[in-house]
């Protein structure tokens, strides 16, 4: 098959198989620009299967060690490491290319499908994908949630060998300023971007104000993201106990999913 070794590289770097749910973002960049695999980004078709999922590493005894509004990581005694995305959910590979913010990322691993069900063996790619991989050029997307985080994600790619254009930072510039940021909570949420990290900032005792976070992102050193750190203290131990953090987290009543008769959520 066209991307047998490439398709490898990612199931090598799960923990652990996961059922109605693509592989999609940097773990598929990597594979295709020859870089190393630091974690694989799981995108679930559906809220059950993103459960089920939960359920599933516990089963498999991976270690939960970090929860956000937006994403759970789990880990294996291998160290690979798996983000398991519940900001949102997809039915199709192209509704999370939607979501992201440069060409360079939209590549997606159909996890459903099996290796001798499609010639490319399960990938979808944006058009650009590939052309733009190659070039090391990023094209932004004015539609990503977090066009701030995307600031700051430029960073990061130019340390690659990438470059971006003046029209693509205008629009990133532009994207920022119809997001609505009017406290401490909607500039965290920002910055974490998808992955929802825990950001601490300052002076996040002050009333919130454009020059007091402004004040609070400033730093004396050339560090990328010094607002933002781990928090991986008293992670659940149990599929019900994280559920239910997660909700607690993003503000909403827990409705634990209806269960068989195996102990496992019901489909959809």
């Amino acid at each position: 098959m066209a991307y047998e070794a490439k398709r490898k590289l990612i199931t090598q770097a799960l923990p652990l198989h996961f059922d109605n749910a693509f592989v999609a973002g940097g773990a598929v960049t990597s594979v295709f620009t020859n870089a190393k695999i630091n974690d694989v980004d799981v995108y679930f078709k559906s809220r059950r299967a993103f459960e089920t999922g939960v359920y599933q590493a516990y089963e498999d005894g991976l270690w939960c060690v970090a929860a956000s509004k937006r994403a759970v990581t789990f880990a294996d005694g291998g160290g690979n490491i798996a983000q398991l995305m519940h900001f949102d959910f997809f039915p199709a590979a192209e509704d999370i290319f939607k979501a992201f913010d440069f060409t360079v990322c939209m590549g997606a691993f159909d996890l459903d499908i099996k290796k001798d069900d499609d010639p490319d063996s399960g990938f979808v790619f944006h058009p650009d994908f590939l052309k733009h991989n190659s070039q090391r050029f990023l094209k932004f997307n004015a539609g990503t949630r977090y066009p701030l985080a995307s600031a700051t994600r430029v960073l990061k790619y130019q340390q690659r060998g990438y470059t971006i254009g003046k029209g693509d930072i205008m629009k990133i510039a532009l994207s920022v300023r119809g997001v609505t940021i009017n406290s401490w909570d909607d500039l965290k949420d920002q910055i974490g971007g998808a992955y929802g990290d825990k950001v601490v900032l300052g002076n996040e005792d002050k009333p919130f104000t454009l020059e007091a976070a402004i004040e609070a992102l400033t730093v004396e050193s050339a560090e990328a993201e010094p607002w933002v750190q781990a928090d991986n203290d008293n992670m659940p131990g149990t599929p019900e106990g994280l559920l239910a953090h997660i909700a607690s987290l993003n503000g909403v009543p827990f409705v634990a999913p209806p269960l068989g008769d195996d102990g496992w959520p019901l489909a959809a």
